[in-house]
């Protein structure tokens, strides 16, 4: 089963609130990241994997859609 991807047009993207919101996704990902690279056991490096995950999916919204998906 496929999904469409969230994304957000042109003006959304540009917008004070998306730059602000993003700034922060990405200083959150960069502590998640530095997380994941201390020893963890392997349920904590799982959960870790999927927040990330789940944050570079949120950050892809306001890049163009890919046709090929």
């Amino acid at each position: 089963m496929s999904r469409e991807r969230f994304s957000l047009n042109d003006l959304e993207a540009r917008t004070p609130l998306w730059m602000r919101v993003r700034g922060h996704m990405e200083q959150r990902l960069a502590e998640l990241r530095a997380q994941n690279d201390t020893p963890l056991d392997d349920r904590k490096t799982a959960e870790l994997r999927g927040r990330i995950a789940m944050l570079k999916e949120l950050l892809a919204a306001d890049k163009p859609l890919n046709t090929e998906d």
